[in-house]
């Protein structure tokens, strides 16, 4: 690419005055901004990192700068001991001092640890003073494991709910599946620094968008674009890799993202961001070649933000971050009842093809005749087998432990007696 292309790509796009801010509530919320890493964007001061929490020693241990402690007059400067309305008390009795740590930004990212007391209920209240603001408000929420019990699971749950109204953007974590991406034998503290490490993928590529001059600019309306109204489900993915096909990696990477196969992930998006950041030997070529196949994966053609940074550091390799928003009235996708008769289902993903590599040839039709052989007489005779186990009776060994619950089914349960599925029996 000639240095006259080059000039066409090289503007600057105004982001000197630009003010972000990445707050960690909760004692989760604190560790993950702790572990931030933003030393390569620049100018330090136009990104400023806060805490919130109701442990006042977890604070004093923390190197950030900008700490609160929230609701002494009701902890008396210690945890919420996993109490949600300790949390919340905590956070009313501080709102003010909450609002003066907000103050005027451009951009707010808050980071949370949703399921104990302070973090699932000071997000929603920390939330509610920054939409008085102007600023745009994102927010990265981890979400408990299984392990950690069916309490902890429902707070999360709930909590997601309202906090969901009250931001521009929620990019929920779920640890479980952010585990799976481990070896067996990850230990229990690396397996919660999974999370943190996804946080601050998202958090620099926003920034580095926002912040550092690439072939393609964007700036804080590109990304108010996309979230331009509060609720809604919102996805976010990423994918990286270096050497070899680096361009073709990081695509591959990208699609098999687990946040973008979770199961309440919205069936369309109104609009998707798309960043990518690359070596100097990132032209223009490769960023048309990303975001061609992006724009097919994801059945989006017209709606799509993107921008191209520039890392001098980097050399043939490759970042993407894909953020995308669907409107309140979008239906999330669940997970299809299972159907004894049906072939298996494809991969879920965010309207993505089920796998990488894709003939792009329509299925071909198959006659209304050949289609009418192959349905089969159902069985119609009643059977009296498991009639005499009622509701309340079907959970067996699991009687004296907490329901296993997934999109309001017990899965303790076996499936034959969840879904009404008749068993024929031969004689």
């Amino acid at each position: 690419m000639n240095q006259t292309a080059d000039s066409l790509f090289n503007q600057q796009s105004g982001t000197d005055e630009l003010k972000i801010k990445i707050v960690g509530v909760g004692g989760a919320g604190t560790n993950a901004v702790d572990g931030l890493r933003l030393d390569d964007l620049g100018d330090a001061g136009r990104v400023q990192l806060a805490a919130i929490n109701t442990d006042a020693q977890a604070l004093a241990n923390s190197p950030i700068a900008e700490k609160l402690v929230i609701g002494r007059s009701v902890t008396r400067g210690l945890g919420a001991g996993g109490e949600i309305e300790i949390g919340r008390k905590a956070a009313e009795a501080d709102r003010d001092a909450i609002a003066r740590l907000i103050g005027d930004m451009d951009l707010i990212i808050l980071v949370v640890g949703l399921g104990g007391g302070t973090g699932s209920a000071a997000a929603n209240v920390v939330a509610e003073v920054a939409a008085k603001t102007q600023a745009l408000v994102l927010a990265f929420a981890t979400l408990p494991f299984s392990f950690e019990g069916s309490r902890r699971k429902q707070i999360a749950e709930e909590s997601v709910g309202e906090l969901r109204q009250l931001v521009h953007g929620l990019i929920p974590l779920p640890n479980d599946v952010l585990l799976q991406e481990g070896e067996e034998d990850t230990s229990v503290l690396n397996a919660f620094a999974v999370a943190d490490r996804w946080i601050g993928r998202g958090v620099n590529s926003l920034c580095a968008m926002l912040l550092k001059t690439g072939l393609i600019n964007q700036d804080i309306s590109s990304v108010r674009s996309v979230f331009n109204d509060r609720g809604g489900r919102t996805i976010f993915g990423t994918g990286s890799a270096s050497g070899g096909d680096y361009v073709k990696d990081a695509l591959d990477e990208l699609f098999i993202c687990p946040l973008l196969h979770m199961g309440d992930r919205p069936a369309q998006l109104d609009r998707i961001l798309v960043n990518i950041v690359g070596g100097t030997d990132l032209g223009i070529a490769k960023v048309n070649e990303v975001m061609s196949v992006v724009s097919k994966r994801f059945n989006s053609r017209d709606d799509i933000v993107f921008g191209a940074v520039i890392d001098e550091s980097r050399s043939t390799s490759l970042e993407i971050c894909v953020l995308g928003k669907a409107g309140i009235e979008a239906k999330p996708v669940l997970p299809p009842k299972a159907d004894p008769a049906a072939a298996p289902a494809p991969a879920e993903g965010l309207n993505l093809e089920p796998a990488i590599a894709q003939d792009d040839k329509p299925p071909r039709p198959v006659h209304q005749s050949k289609l009418g052989r192959k349905k089969k007489k159902v069985h119609d005779a009643d059977q009296e087998e498991f009639l005499f186990v009622d509701t309340n009776a079907q959970r067996g060994y699991f009687d004296k432990t907490d329901r296993n619950l997934y999109n309001e089914e017990d899965l303790d349960v076996p499936t034959f007696m969840r879904r009404g599925i008749k068993i024929k029996i031969k004689v």
